[in-house]
């Protein structure tokens, strides 16, 4: 791709960055002469015809709230070749994921943050649109001038709420989306009916880890950081940070009731609250919101303050880049400053199922997977629809990018469970524990036990 122009306007420069779908390159707009991020599909998988409508449903959900707080896409094509790509702004920052990854945030850097994440999907939930896999490496961060400016990133697995997306179903009834640290309780069970405030309980789970430090669920595999997901409530996250106000503590609280109607209906109630809880930390949010009672402290009905957050704003706005959706270096654009609404509605429109892909849909890409074990000779089984897929060592096909959970069993030995990923040349692997007669058969770790 490297030197190809794309759309007859974007110079391919160098590669910045490589994912499960495709590749990110820099290119240089040939009149303008400014750097643009262009996320390339893998040949293989823009053959898939799911694939490219996730693709293009990306570009379409995050063009259409046109929000300064969520990444720009300015093109979606394809090359004479079949090549499908995607422009979109470049940024210089870092993404959220690495700044958790350095420990606990002050509680002054955490909030303005997701004040801004608030906002930002708050106008996508607005829109219809939900993003249903977010997660710190799904936020970017500028910063610039010692103040933070967020970019949101990846709505390619979103529902969206339009004409064009209901013809066709980018996710199946059931199916299991999102990352399993994040992952809101109706999805970890499966259920069809996930709405925006799925995400609601994602960014509170983002908030506990960034200002305790660590997640409010922590498994030693997939399973159990779904059951818990599903089942457990986790320690307040003052458990960790004693110093943190109550207020935000329970507002998080909220956030992560297991009921969708039990926690904040809206992004807006969900920054009213925090703001509530610590008002010396940022601006009062420019959208004014009524608490239900018994949620936090109540909000009291702010003094006039629009000077105040229209020049925040503007600060804000002299901060705006570009962004891509994987770590790297990245330019900086100002934008006008986002309007200032006084008042939001007491919900948001509910996500509506897209329609069944009609019949005569491509089949998905596939990609042989290697199974081994140590020792060999273990069976092999789905625990989706419990089926056996062979005995170690084997390959068989699965669904690019699919991720399905299997076990590991070999008589004498305790079993092992794996998470297969379709990807290519991926081996999964297991190492099964003999069971010693002495020894009592204890399968408390297991996930499953618990829920049987």
């Amino acid at each position: 791709m490297i030197g190809r122009v794309l759309s007859g306007l974007y110079k391919v420069q160098d590669r910045i960055g490589e994912g499960g779908m495709g590749t990110v390159y820099m290119a240089l707009h040939i009149h303008l002469n400014k750097p643009f991020a262009v996320k390339v599909l893998s040949e293989k998988v823009a053959a898939n015809k799911t694939a490219v409508d996730r693709l293009l449903q990306e570009a379409q959900a995050a063009s259409s709230i046109d929000h300064d707080n969520i990444v720009d896409v300015v093109s979606f094509d394809a090359t004479d070749d079949g090549r499908v790509f995607l422009v979109m702004e470049l940024l210089k920052g870092t993404s959220l994921g690495e700044l958790v990854d350095r420990g606990p945030m002050r509680l002054e850097r955490a909030l303005p943050i997701v004040y801004q994440l608030c906002q930002a999907l708050g106008a996508a939930h607005e829109r219809g649109i939900v993003h249903r896999d977010l997660k710190p490496d799904n936020v970017f961060i500028v910063r610039k001038a010692e103040a933070d400016f967020v970019k949101v990133l990846d709505f390619g697995i979103s529902k969206v709420k339009s004409a064009e997306a209901e013809q066709v179903r980018m996710t199946k009834t059931g199916q299991l989306v999102g990352t399993p640290l994040y992952m809101s309780p109706e999805q970890a069970k499966g259920e069809a009916d996930v709405d925006h405030r799925a995400d609601i309980y994602a960014l509170g789970v983002m908030l506990y880890e960034m200002v305790a430090g660590k997640p409010p669920f922590e498994g030693g595999n997939y399973f159990q950081l779904l059951w818990k997901h599903g089942n457990e409530t986790p320690p307040p996250p003052t458990t960790y940070q004693p110093s943190l106000p109550e207020g935000v503590s329970a507002a998080i609280m909220r956030s992560l009731e297991k009921s969708p109607a039990a926690r904040f209906q809206s992004m807006a109630a969900f920054e009213a609250a925090l703001h509530a809880a610590a008002p010396e930390i940022g601006p009062a949010p420019a959208r004014l919101v009524s608490l239900p009672p018994g949620i936090v402290a109540p909000l009291p009905r702010p003094k006039p303050i629009w000077p105040a957050v229209v020049g925040a704003l503007a600060l804000i706005a002299a901060i705006v880049a570009g962004s891509y959706w994987a770590r790297g270096e990245q330019a900086v654009t100002p934008v006008p400053p986002p309007e200032v609404v006084a008042e939001v509605p007491e919900g948001v429109p509910e996500v509506v199922e897209p329609e069944v892909i009609p019949p005569g849909e491509d089949v998905p890409v596939r990609v042989a997977v290697r199974f081994e074990s140590e020792p060999a000779g273990a069976e092999v089984m789905r625990l989706d629809d419990d089926s056996v897929i062979g005995t170690t060592p084997f390959s068989t096909d699965l669904e690019i990018g699919a991720e399905v959970p299997v076990r590991f069993s070999l008589r004498g030995h305790r079993t092992a469970e794996e998470i297969a990923v379709g990807t290519e040349g991926q081996v999964v692997e297991a190492s099964l524990r003999p069971i010693r007669r002495r020894d009592p058969i204890d399968d408390s770790d297991s996930p499953l036990m618990g829920m049987l």
